[in-house]
């Protein structure tokens, strides 16, 4: 019989903590070891420079202080967690091992997992992460955030509707609805159609939860039920809940057969229902998460620094400083000595990874409003300009350094 308590692991923290918050590809992991790298040896990995940079990254993340670390590292994926442990297991067949983060945020903010295998890479441990490892008492403080929302119910009365679609389709739950090129090994609804009768390999509605807070469908490309899925939106709001549901064409992340061949697959339809929040963001994602944090630190009065990081514009809101001072409406705000006097307080520093050029526009208002007092609270990562830190290791110690400098109680104690 398995016990998970979760205990509220912010009690036994004092000053000088750091909490690192880090979007996962090109941002923990480098854009060199992207998945086709690692996953489909293509490219084949540099073990050499892999081993190197997450040396480095352990030797960053062990500092200790009365025999307990001082920092924990929170990865957040756009990957559900199913994917994430295969891309786990994919370094560790290669022989090659990562510093395991200590807790893991899925797809859209969905749940944090806790880890309980600090030694994966050493270990015959499956999976880094489990199912069950839910860190139950986070979903409280994000409920605020998530007013009419219960994903459990909700997945019930999908459930319910799919099967009063006439034809009966089969109800199908993949690991992911990507395909065998990125996911293979019992993951995937490519495998699962292949192994059914030929009879229903055009009749089924697939549905994957990831953690409490995303629900994705999807059905063979060319089928009515695809539609028919659609109004699932209304449905649900008669209901009462407050949902944001989206449906997505020709999306590369839902890999379907089609009606007209079952043999033929391509991108297909994904309907996504998520939770509608309040305030700036839309979604519950990684940002809520980090103020939920953030906002314990300032209550505790901890001293303790926050760091979030990202390399995308999903990854904005999260390092968009002024989404953590409630009564902020816009950037412009600034300029009013008000809200320049809250930023100063805060225990938040944030990393944009550019790997693009995407979303330039942003950091330079980013880099002019958050570092006006000439402290780097919001830095950029970039290796082709040696004015900035050229990795990501390199810029949470300048975070550091430079909280240091405001805070003298994190400085002493770190």
């Amino acid at each position: 019989m398995k016990i998970n308590l979760n205990c509220n692991s912010y009690l036994h923290f004092g000053a000088g903590y750091t909490r690192i918050f880090s979007d996962f590809d090109g941002t923990y992991m480098p854009a060199e070891f992207n998945h086709d790298v690692l996953c489909n040896d293509n490219p084949p990995v540099d073990s050499n420079a892999f081993n190197s940079y997450f040396s480095e990254f352990g030797k960053l993340l062990s500092p200790e202080k009365d025999g307990k670390s001082t920092t924990e590292l929170t990865v957040s994926t756009g990957r559900n967690l199913g994917e994430f442990n295969y891309y786990m297991k994919k370094i560790k067949d290669k022989g090659l091992s990562i510093p395991v983060p200590d807790k893991l945020i899925v797809t859209n903010g969905g749940d944090e997992f806790l880890c309980h295998t600090k030694n994966y890479f050493n270990s015959n441990k499956e999976n880094m992460f489990e199912e069950w490892d839910i860190n139950t008492s986070k979903r409280k403080p994000l409920r605020k955030y998530i007013m009419g929302w219960d994903g459990y119910k909700i997945k019930n009365r999908v459930k319910s509707f799919i099967s009063s679609l006439q034809g009966c389709p089969l109800l199908i739950e993949p690991a992911t609805h990507q395909g065998l090129y990125g996911y293979k090994g019992d993951m995937t609804l490519q495998e699962d159609i292949e192994k059914l009768p030929e009879e229903y390999r055009t009749n089924y509605v697939s549905l994957r939860q990831d953690g409490s807070s995303l629900i994705r469908l999807t059905a063979p490309y060319g089928s009515e039920y695809t539609e028919e899925l659609k109004q699932l939106s209304d449905e649900l709001k008669k209901s009462g809940y407050k949902i944001d549901f989206q449906v997505k064409e020709d999306n590369d992340e839902t890999f379907v057969n089609s009606v007209s061949d079952p043999k033929e697959w391509r991108h297909g339809t994904s309907v996504e229902i998520k939770p509608r929040t309040r305030g700036k963001v839309q979604t519950l994602d990684k940002y809520h998460h980090v103020k939920v944090m953030v906002d314990h630190i300032i209550q505790e009065g901890s001293n303790d620094l926050v760091i979030a990081c990202g390399d995308g514009r999903n990854d904005l809101a999260m390092l968009d400083l002024s989404n953590y001072i409630d009564e902020m409406e816009s950037l412009e705000d600034f300029s009013k000595p008000e809200f320049r006097e809250q930023v100063l307080k805060l225990p938040l520093f944030t990393i944009f990874v550019r790997n693009s050029s995407s979303s330039d526009d942003a950091l330079k208002n980013y880099e002019r409003n958050f570092n006006f007092d000439g402290v780097k609270r919001f830095i950029v990562v970039d290796k082709n300009d040696d004015s900035r830190p050229s990795t990501l290791i390199d810029a949470i110690k300048l975070a550091q350094e430079e909280y240091s400098k405001i805070n003298q109680e994190y400085k002493r104690n770190a």
